[in-house]
């Protein structure tokens, strides 16, 4: 089975790039080849990474793609034209007869911006037009597309959260020396812009802070160093760790006791899968999609957040982790295996070298 994925390769170490590299190790492990363009910022370099920003590269690397036959399965928010416009350039890029790719739509924010527009709604519509199946990683997603005209049977829902995704690490050093200083210890991913949620989560752990004067708060994402929470700083209780790589940031969300996401908008979220399969307490706004077993207070309330926060700090606690019934990697397994008549994974699951366990 040959595999492309297009989408961003970290750093930055965040969303859709962190799936697409996650991914991309799962299905090698599966004894999948797997390729990927990267359509991200920083031009990385690696073994079947191939560079393809910019209309130029990005055609050239489709156009090979092509040639070679691999089945293309493309990441990308759907909240905006340049996305759907690689996707529907993308969704174009095979030879004569070949298979049709995979598409899968990331972002929360896609339904309100299909909703807001007739003409967005047609792009989508005919960027999804070429693909075999179009992946939605959230229900509210899959209906924002289908009220687009995306037809139902093209259409699925899969969880980009999957155990054999996760690559769990050493821990930052700082966070030793800051877990012994604070009891409960929060934390949160965040990156710039009001979508995270800083500006909620701050006042709110001060609230809490009030209160419990041991408390702390650890950030870690893009823009965190010179965030508002690294403003306030550590005489507040509030350290920023800066972006760490994904295998730091799962070590750091074990470390503390309880995980917190205050999005705004929400698509179905890793971090927050992450965080219950790891045992750790949730608290999270009710937007996107949320597992159960998260603590859910109303989005941009600062005092219903403040509450929650307290609550949740009180019995601190490691529950059993959550994990998923059936691994998503495996149905998107069998999704390429339709599509492009590849093999089937064995009954028991996985094939190759052992999944990492969180």
């Amino acid at each position: 089975m040959k595999i492309a994925l297009v989408g961003n390769w970290p750093p930055p170490h965040g969303g859709i790039a962190v799936h697409v590299a996650g991914l991309a190790r799962a299905l090698r492990q599966r004894g999948a080849r797997v390729r990927v363009l990267d359509i991200g910022e920083g031009d990385h370099a690696g073994p079947e990474l191939v560079r393809a920003r910019g209309p130029a590269a990005f055609g050239a690397a489709l156009a090979q793609a092509a040639v070679e036959g691999w089945l293309l399965h493309v990441h990308t928010n759907g909240a905006n034209v340049k996305s759907w416009l690689v996707a529907l350039s993308a969704g174009r890029a095979r030879r004569p007869f070949g298979p049709r790719g995979v598409l899968t739509i990331h972002s929360g924010h896609c339904p309100p911006w299909l909703a807001a527009a007739a003409d967005r709604r047609l792009l989508a519509r005919a960027a999804c037009a070429g693909y075999g199946k179009v992946v939605a990683v959230s229900e509210a997603i899959a209906a924002g597309l289908a009220g687009a005209g995306v037809p139902r049977r093209v259409l699925t829902v899969l969880s980009p959260f999957s155990p054999s995704l996760a690559e769990p690490g050493a821990p930052p050093p700082e966070l030793a020396a800051i877990r012994a200083r604070h009891a409960p210890l929060y934390c949160a991913a965040l990156a710039p812009g009001p979508t995270y949620g800083e500006d909620l989560l701050v006042p709110a752990f001060e609230q809490v802070r009030a209160g419990a004067p041991r408390a702390g708060l650890v950030v870690f994402g893009p823009g965190t160093r010179a965030g508002l929470a690294a403003r306030r700083g550590a005489s507040a209780g509030i350290h920023a760790l800066g972006e760490l790589e994904h295998p730091a940031a799962v070590a750091t969300v074990r470390g503390c006791d309880v995980f917190v996401r205050p999005s705004r908008t929400d698509g179905d979220s890793v971090s927050v899968r992450e965080a219950l399969a790891l045992g750790r307490v949730v608290v999270a706004s009710d937007v996107g999609h949320r597992p159960p077993g998260c603590l859910l207070f109303p989005s941009g309330d600062v005092a219903a957040l403040a509450a929650l926060l307290a609550e949740a700090g009180r019995s601190p606690a490691p529950r059993a982790g959550v994990a998923p019934l059936r691994d998503p990697v495996d149905d998107l397994w069998a999704i390429y295996a339709a599509l492009q008549g590849g093999p089937p994974l064995p009954s028991g699951g996985r094939v190759g070298a052992r999944a990492p366990t969180l």
